[in-house]
């Protein structure tokens, strides 16, 4: 299931008048997605459809409880007051489970972006493979349902985050070294949970699931506005070890098995560190938190990618703190770190050619360290085409857009098939 910002094209080869007409529902509600209530008017100039064709289809929203007429709203000096057309939040809900090795954060949502519940569900300790997750996961997703029902609304969509590799179209974990996953078809073992419930929902509930940077990258992009989903974006981020994503044409860019984007595994330095992924010198020797930490203060930054990713947050707070003290050490590691960032965005760039850069996560936390070496890096190549006109933005590092980011995927996987509402 595609993670697009607009449905994909219905292809040159045609299809049946029923195709034709989810497409341009699809359209219609892409449009809502993206900027929020439209008069009538302009849904039909974003969407290339006729004043009849529109308002049957419109009806045919309405009647699936997808759209509203929102309260009339009053342009001054344009005459009548127009009623705008809004994405409905009554009766369904979406949802995003972040499948951590200890935790489940799980989000519930409506397809107008309204939250409606976020709870952490912990994984006792010692819950160790998937087959061990799984009755956990099981509960979580009952959870869910359950919000869901004791609002009044249907569950049609879930996004399942996966810290590591996943392959979105084959509906696969390719590899998850935080979690000890490898290769498992979740998005089958998922439906056949949601088909056990004993809530009705089975055959009624899309699932998707991706890399956790891709969610986040998702959120980020869609809060700059409906121009910045227009651009190509290459996106660096990751909680503690360096991650990436790629946007491009309004959609998630996710390659042949899902991996485009990883750029902590981008080779910088070949005569560098050996990576935990076997390689060496990948981004993630130079950028990585786990080796930042260990060359400021002379101890193993992880046993484990488990053990890192529990304790990410005291080792970057201690590293931010000793920065903020003037810690000669620390400041000149980050100095360096800085400068491989510029190298690491020079050569995402020469490849992807995108017109913005964003970085996120814990890098972006260390800004006031790292930004300032990056752009001498960048600024000592050269007016190179591929970063002449590049905007490099730094997020705050904050992790709440990935949860943000698996309900608008969610939405975005009815907008792609609203015929779901429908059933």
């Amino acid at each position: 299931m595609p993670s697009a910002l607009r449905p994909m094209p219905i292809g040159d080869t045609g299809g049946s008048i029923v195709n034709l007409r989810e497409h341009n529902l699809s359209r219609i509600l892409a449009a809502l997605v993206s900027s929020g209530p439209l008069s009538r008017a302009e849904l039909a100039s974003r969407c290339g459809l006729g004043v009849t064709a529109l308002t049957k289809l419109i009806a045919d929203l309405r009647e699936r409880d997808l759209v509203v007429e929102a309260a009339e709203v009053a342009a001054p000096g344009r005459g009548r007051p127009t009623s705008p057309i809004a994405l409905a939040g009554h009766r369904w809900a979406v949802a995003g489970l972040m499948l951590d090795r200890r935790s489940i954060g799980m989000s519930v949502g409506t397809l107008d972006g309204t939250v409606l519940s976020f709870e952490e569900l912990p994984v006792p300790d010692g819950t160790d493979g998937i087959e061990a997750y799984l009755p956990h996961l099981a509960a979580a997703l009952e959870r869910a349902v359950g919000i869901c029902h004791a609002g009044g609304r249907q569950l049609l969509a879930v996004e399942l985050g996966i810290a590591g590799a996943a392959d979105s179209g084959a509906g696969e974990v390719v590899r998850s070294i935080v979690n000890g996953w490898s290769r498992f078809p979740l998005r089958d073992t998922v439906h056949g949970m949601l088909g056990a419930l004993p809530r009705g929902v089975a055959g009624t509930v899309l699932v998707n699931l991706d890399r956790e940077t891709n969610y986040a990258m998702l959120a980020r992009i869609h809060r700059s506005g409906p121009e910045a989903r227009e651009r190509t974006v290459a996106y660096l981020g990751g909680r503690y070890a360096v991650s990436g994503g790629i946007f491009s044409r309004s959609t998630v860019e996710h390659g042949s098995s899902g991996l485009a984007g990883e750029f902590g595994h981008v080779v910088v330095d070949p005569t560098g560190r050996q990576c935990w992924c076997g390689r060496r010198g990948c981004v993630e020797t130079r950028l990585g938190l786990a080796g930042l930490y260990e060359r400021c203060s002379g101890r193993e930054g992880y046993g484990s990618l488990a053990a890192l990713a529990a304790k990410r947050g005291r080792m970057l707070d201690e590293l931010l703190a000793r920065a903020d003290e003037g810690d000669s050490l620390v400041l000149s590691q980050l100095g360096e770190a800085g400068r491989w960032l510029g190298i690491t965005v020079d050569t995402v760039a020469a490849v992807i050619n995108p017109q913005d850069f964003i970085v996120d996560g814990y890098v972006a936390r260390l800004r006031r360290y790292v930004e300032l070496p990056a752009r001498r890096q960048l600024d000592s190549i050269g007016a190179l085409p591929s970063i002449s006109a590049l905007r490099l933005r730094f997020e705050d590092g904050s992790e709440q857009p990935l949860h943000r980011g698996m309900l608008l995927a969610a939405a975005q996987a009815v907008v792609a098939e609203p015929s779901i509402a429908a059933t």
